[in-house]
């Protein structure tokens, strides 16, 4: 397993794209993303984006938004309102990446959603990792995602997050009023667990604009996001700083305006995975 990154300044609606990682025969699992505008300059949004290169399958032949179809080796990100010469952003992601026997990359997607979506994974997304051992459930983790509200309106947020329960998908994006349309995409990995070390919980808080929480990562293991979810208290706000960034000790929670004081409530669903060492015998 390996750790890329990449962070700098981009353009909102730079369809090439920045430089990253060629993953090859390796599937990537996002570890962390951050972006965020500027001189504290907020803005009502439009689109929220973390998507890396690489070939994913596509579980949505039939949906009216387009699939992602990014060359490996470029990442895409953006943080956009609905000015086409909208001002830069900057970014700061990671993914751990895995050479894993048995492990697929999906995406999905959608439009049409109301304030919150679920959605029940296909049976073979599980079926792609089963083992034949009902103790040791295949996991998913995120690889990239894509939330937009439909039309090209752009919105002050209130509630924007995505997670797994189970086998099924939740996404989440919303304003003060709950009312608006949205789509989304979501690139996900699911990974056999046989042979591997898997350890997955949730931590959550609330917090003024951001928070590090103490996390270190065990010996040998990787980090991975399976879900993150951000809600502020009350109503919604323009948006300056968004994502959870993680280093060796801990992770920084981020969703503010320009104030950097409005409290929210965060949620972050993780995974820690490493190969299982067998100790020689004598």
């Amino acid at each position: 397993m390996a750790i890329v990154s990449a962070q700098g300044t981009a353009e909102p609606f730079d369809a090439d794209g920045e430089p990253y990682a060629v993953f090859g025969s390796r599937v990537p699992a996002l570890r962390s993303f951050r972006l965020t505008y500027p001189a504290g300059r907020d803005r009502e949004l439009v689109l929220i984006q973390v998507l890396a290169g690489g070939r994913a399958e596509d579980l949505s032949p039939n949906a009216q938004n387009q699939p992602s179809s990014i060359p490996d080796g470029r990442l895409q990100v953006r943080l956009q309102d609905a000015d086409p010469s909208g001002e830069e952003f900057g970014y700061n992601i990671s993914h751990s990446l895995l050479r894993i026997p048995g492990a697929r990359r999906f995406q999905i997607r959608d439009v049409g959603c109301v304030g919150a979506c679920q959605r029940e994974l296909p049976p073979e997304v599980m079926d792609s990792a089963d083992n034949g051992d009902a103790l040791r459930r295949p996991l998913i983790a995120l690889v990239g995602f894509r939330v937009f509200f439909i039309g090209n309106r752009e919105q002050e947020l209130d509630r924007v997050g995505v997670w797994f329960t189970g086998n099924e998908l939740n996404v989440a994006l919303r304003d003060g009023n709950s009312g608006d349309t949205f789509g989304y995409l979501v690139d996900f990995v699911v990974i056999p667990t046989v042979g591997l070390n898997v350890t997955t919980g949730i931590e959550r808080g609330t917090a003024d604009g951001l928070q590090r929480v103490p996390f270190p990562t065990p010996s040998r293991a990787h980090f991975m996001l399976t879900g993150w979810a951000f809600n502020f208290q009350p109503g919604d706000r323009q948006i300056l700083d968004i994502g959870v960034l993680r280093d060796d000790d801990s992770f920084t929670v981020f969703y503010a305006d320009n104030g950097g004081g409005e409290r929210f409530d965060w949620r972050i669903e993780w995974a820690h995975v490493a190969p299982i060492v067998v100790a020689p015998t004598s």
